[in-house]
């Protein structure tokens, strides 16, 4: 039997850090000789400001004009973009759009458009209403008619008609 120098080398070095690891360690420190730190009194500069006020002072919070309810000031303004369709403003081409038309479709009972809205591609039908039953639409937009001749399609949103054409 042949043994290799360099695998009874690595064996003999991982049998020496097991049994090392496995041993009783002995961690008696004596911190006793260690300083106290000392404590300072913490002296409030500000009272010598004559701009200092004091938290616990009732006069004070009595003036205080409270917040106004968060819905109340959020209803005063409009969020979102004014154009669902088009890209935000800090892209660089606000021509192009994010809603794509790429094709039409006429069945005997529905006529169908298929778009890409967000990287979400898919069927639209006149019934199509996004945030409803449908993510290829932005929310609350509904489609209006699908002209398949003529390859427009018209959608509303926010009492606006955008018409779209392949």
């Amino acid at each position: 039997m042949k043994i290799n120098i360099s695998n009874s080398f690595f064996l003999l070095f991982i049998n020496s850090l097991l049994l090392f690891s496995c041993s009783q360690k002995n961690n008696n420190i004596d911190l006793s000789n260690l300083p106290v730190p000392i404590q300072k009194e913490i002296v409030d500069t500000n009272k010598d400001n004559k701009d200092y006020v004091d938290p616990n002072n009732k006069d004070f919070i009595k003036e205080l004009v409270p917040f106004k309810n968060k819905e109340k000031l959020l209803s005063q303004f409009k969020f979102g973009k004014s154009d669902p369709f088009s890209k935000s403003e800090d892209q660089v081409t606000k021509l192009s759009s994010d809603f794509k038309l790429t094709g039409f479709l006429n069945t005997k009972f529905r006529k169908y458009v298929f778009v890409n809205y967000l990287g979400n591609e898919g069927a639209i039908s006149e019934n199509s209403v996004g945030g409803l039953n449908t993510n290829l639409l932005p929310e609350g937009a509904k489609v209006i008619t699908i002209d398949s001749k003529a390859m427009k399609l018209t959608i509303n949103h926010d009492n606006e008609n955008f018409v779209f054409e392949l």
